[in-house]
């Protein structure tokens, strides 16, 4: 995603690889995954991430032993880099989304992740990206897509998989932000209004999923009360709230605000969540350009948890899988492929252990 107004990108974890976590397809589960459902990292954890208790049954956020970071952590200690395995490996045991792009088998591993999660009373995170000419103004994870017709059937196969799960649900990085920007015409603008409709309608209408559609960053719109109406809309009344700062590099404290000046501009009632999986170091302002994508020197923000502590902030959530390309710069592989040396340099910032 951008870091300033105009054209923005997920630049995340879609492209032509089902989304486990993003990238490419299951791994075998190797030593040092998860062997149920795992438990969120804690180690290092910046005093910003406040208090992992969170309500209700669940105990914690779901780690996906599918996550391609376990991969890329055996091959590390197969080439006998313990210490950046062992790094990378912290990478892969922290809890991470998974991105439903309308890749082949992807229901069949949501409903898989939703019922593990359930077992172990935790809360997985799932993505959907999917819709008509998406990314339209960051290029990089762009797609014709589906047809509206097809579009709402993937929806109504998401809402069967999630069934009566407790599945965290964020609803179309960067849909409304292209709608905003104006990189869409007004035919598709008026298809997009619709569709979003129908998503939050009927993933908001699950019994226990909690759906959030994405509101961009505070780089793209420092002025979060001009999201108000097309988040209206889109149908955010039909969900908890947003997400912010989805695959961006925000510092954290001040998506804080952010969220709680749009929460305050809707209304009051709305909550946020957060994606902090690349905020450590804030936003990159060197001369690579576009700025957001695969920038180097970022490194993880604070751990994932819910109810970190700030008002209306629900959850801090690695949205963006850390090992995930943002696209073709930077000497990384196409958006959504797993890229093991840029996860390695995350990890090597992080305060994980």
């Amino acid at each position: 995603m951008l870091l300033v107004a105009g054209c923005g990108s997920a630049s995340s974890q879609a492209a032509s690889s089902p989304p486990t976590g993003g990238g490419p397809p299951p791994v075998p589960v190797p030593a040092g995954a998860p062997t149920t459902t795992g438990t969120p990292s804690t180690a290092g954890t910046p005093s910003t991430a406040g208090t992992t208790s969170p309500a209700g049954t669940a105990s914690g956020l779901y780690v996906n032993p599918g996550n391609p970071l376990f991969g890329g952590a055996q091959l590390l200690r197969a080439e006998h880099q313990a210490a950046a395995a062992a790094k990378v490996l912290a990478l892969a045991q922290t809890p991470s989304a998974l991105w439903a792009s309308g890749q082949a088998n992807e229901m069949q591993q949501i409903s898989q992740v939703t019922q593990a999660a359930a077992g172990a009373h935790q809360v997985p995170v799932i993505v959907a990206y999917n819709l008509p000419d998406r990314d339209a103004c960051g290029k990089f994870s762009a797609s014709a897509g589906t047809t509206p017709a097809g579009y709402r059937s993937w929806v109504n196969a998401l809402a069967a998989a999630i069934g009566d799960g407790d599945d965290i649900v964020i609803v179309e990085p960067d849909a409304v932000p292209d709608i905003i920007n104006g990189c869409l015409s007004a035919a598709q603008v008026a298809e997009r209004y619709q569709l979003l409709q129908y998503a939050m309608s009927r993933l908001g209408g699950l019994p226990h999923a909690q759906v959030y559609l994405d509101a961009g960053n505070p780089g793209m719109f420092p002025d979060p009360a001009l999201l108000v109406a097309s988040l209206r809309q889109a149908g955010i009344s039909d969900g908890r709230g947003f997400s912010a700062n989805v695959s961006n590099f925000q510092w954290t404290d001040t998506v804080v605000g952010w969220s709680q000046r749009l929460e305050s501009a809707l209304g009051g009632g709305a909550q946020a969540v957060i994606d902090t999986s690349r905020s450590g170091n804030g936003p990159y302002t060197g001369p690579d350009s576009p700025q957001w994508c695969n920038p180097p020197g970022r490194a993880p923000g604070p751990t994932p948890t819910l109810h970190p502590g700030p008002t209306g902030v629900s959850a801090y959530l690695w949205i963006k899988d850390p090992g995930i390309s943002d696209g073709p710069c930077n000497g990384g592989p196409a958006a959504g492929q797993f890229w093991l040396q840029y996860a390695e340099q995350l990890a090597q910032a992080s305060h994980l252990s």
